[in-house]
């Protein structure tokens, strides 16, 4: 069944925000095709990442992920059903233990599509990934450790330069990239 309030919220998003963006009209193509979830496209769906970035200290939280033997920010595929805000909500909870309302959220910033080549570990070949930045106070931004476990062997504030240096994934580059480019 196709997820049409996620549909009619992503190509609002995508008109508005990204019109003539390259990724952004991949991504409409994807859209008019169906499919966006992991359970109705186990190969290729919509996922979004949330991430925390201190704009004082000028560093961003992330962690090295488990599965993708890669350091990423938090992030997760958008279920069945769900709005981008209803993923957020339940991802914060799931991956930091947080609540959603506990921050400023805005629509997402950035679009990157990501292909994966991990199948021991991941059945999924691509990632439409759906970027949300979300300004904390890293001295008050507190995940739960037991949670952040689950997803990461370790995790920590860095500097966009050392966080660019520790990563080989070109899309979690641009994030970065743009958080240092737009956000500081």
């Amino acid at each position: 069944m196709a997820n049409l309030n996620l549909a009619a919220e992503l190509e609002d998003i995508i008109k508005r925000k990204f019109p003539n963006d390259e990724v952004g009209l991949m991504y409409l193509e994807k859209i008019k095709e169906g499919e966006l979830t992991k359970k109705e496209n186990e190969l290729s769906h919509m996922c979004t990442y949330f991430a925390p970035y201190d704009p004082v200290a000028k560093e961003i939280f992330i962690g090295h992920h488990k599965k993708a033997d890669k350091w990423l920010v938090n992030g997760g595929h958008i279920d069945e059903g769900e709005t981008l805000k209803d993923t957020l909500k339940r991802e914060i909870e799931e991956e930091w233990g947080l609540d959603y309302n506990d921050f400023k959220i805005d629509e997402p910033q950035l679009l990157t599509i990501c292909p994966i080549n991990n199948p021991e570990k991941q059945k999924c070949r691509l990632h439409f990934d759906i970027w949300h930045f979300i300004p904390v106070d890293k001295k008050d931004f507190h995940p739960n450790a037991k949670k952040l476990s689950e997803e990461f062997h370790a995790w920590g504030w860095y500097t966009v330069d050392d966080a660019i240096k520790l990563n080989t994934d070109d899309n979690q580059r641009k994030g970065f990239q743009f958080i240092k480019n737009n956000l500081f």
